[in-house]
């Protein structure tokens, strides 16, 4: 069928009485003739299409803070390499992704900067000031505003990125650590190292709305997914508190491995991989049972750590030995072991998935 036009499968047409047959020429298909403009349109809609497609299809890619080498380890997750060291500001800690703006926050401790990065040239292209001891942070979806933890100065830090400038210091407990927004990004829930809570923040007037307290020292904190379940890791307790997000209260206290640091969720929630510093293992959690099912042998010193949903793995940056270990989430062996710069930290969420 073209334009409309019909054609029969018969090779012949019957005309007049039986028997008096006349057997007429089956017709030519009309030629379709397109206009160039048209062609050329289509041309461009198809080049888009598979330029898109391959965006879609582009591998996760990890930006691993180096603190002994004031730099950022780029790796592409598809091939486990490094594809970029990146020089940053000094001592940098934390990380943070947005994949709509293209964008990666990095804290720098010691000259209290905010270091950011273009994810598709790999390039530093802003340093933003931040207070004076900048550890965790979190973006927006959309990276308009990131919000920083000023350790030494007890403070969340609001920074507009797009013109640089704090806009709003608000007050917190002792020694801010990790930091995560909800699904909704209407809450900010801040780790309190020295105070030994978890603060719940709301993001549209700065309000602190409940402090909830936790175990020794927590560091890390994981979110699930549908944001009903928040997992603050307590350093010094060896533990990990599991709290319902609408109650605002602790349901289980879990055992882990020693002087625990980080944490993650995969993709569905069931498991908790949680990095354990001093045992240098990483120790996963049954979400439904709230018990610990495997310990991991992995790098010296592993702190930060986060699941990839794009390859189904474990990533965890080891301070010791200069690398990140590469974990098979289901199976939960070590697959690999990429070399990073030297005293490899990154905190916070590190991965950023293209699809």
């Amino acid at each position: 069928m073209h334009g409309g036009a019909t054609f029969s499968s018969a090779s012949s047409v019957n005309h007049g009485s039986p028997g008096d047959v006349t057997q007429l020429p089956i017709p030519a298909p009309p030629k379709i003739i397109m206009p160039l403009a048209f062609l050329c349109r289509l041309a461009c809609s198809l080049s888009l299409f598979c330029l898109t497609s391959l965006a879609l299809a582009a591998p996760a890619t990890a930006y691993i803070t180096n603190q002994g080498s004031d730099t950022v380890s780029v790796i592409d997750l598809e091939t486990n390499r490094v594809i970029a060291e990146i020089p940053v500001g000094k001592k940098p800690v934390g990380v943070a992704v947005s994949p709509q703006a293209k964008r990666v926050f990095i804290t720098n401790v010691e000259d209290g900067s905010i270091s950011v990065i273009d994810s598709e040239q790999h390039k530093l292209i802003a340093i933003l000031s931040a207070g004076t001891s900048p550890v965790g942070i979190a973006a927006k979806s959309d990276g308009s505003r990131i919000y920083v933890a000023d350790w030494f100065s007890d403070r969340i830090l609001v920074i507009d990125s797009v013109v640089g400038k704090t806009v709003q210091a608000i007050p917190i407990s002792k020694a801010p650590a990790g930091l995560l927004l909800s699904p909704d990004e209407a809450l900010l829930y801040v780790a309190n190292r020295d105070s030994n809570d978890v603060a719940v923040i709301d993001t549209a007037s700065g309000t602190t709305l409940q402090r909830i307290a936790v175990g020794t020292h927590p560091f890390g904190i994981a979110l699930s997914m549908d944001g009903k379940r928040l997992y603050a890791v307590n350093v010094w307790s060896d533990s990990v508190s599991v709290i319902d997000t609408a109650t605002r209260k602790i349901i289980a206290t879990v055992k882990v491995g020693n002087h625990p640091y980080c944490a993650t969720l995969n993709a569905d929630g069931s498991r908790l991989y949680v990095s354990d510093t001093q045992g240098d293992t990483l120790t996963v959690i049954d979400t439904t049972s709230f018990k610990s099912i495997a310990t991991i042998d992995v790098g010296a010193t592993p702190e930060g750590v986060a699941y990839s949903a794009q390859t189904g793995r474990v990533y965890v940056a080891s301070w010791m030995e200069n690398e990140v270990t590469v974990v098979d989430a289901a199976t939960l062996k070590v697959l690999s072991h990429i070399p990073t710069g030297k005293e490899s930290r990154a905190f916070g969420t590190f991965i950023m998935e293209t699809r």
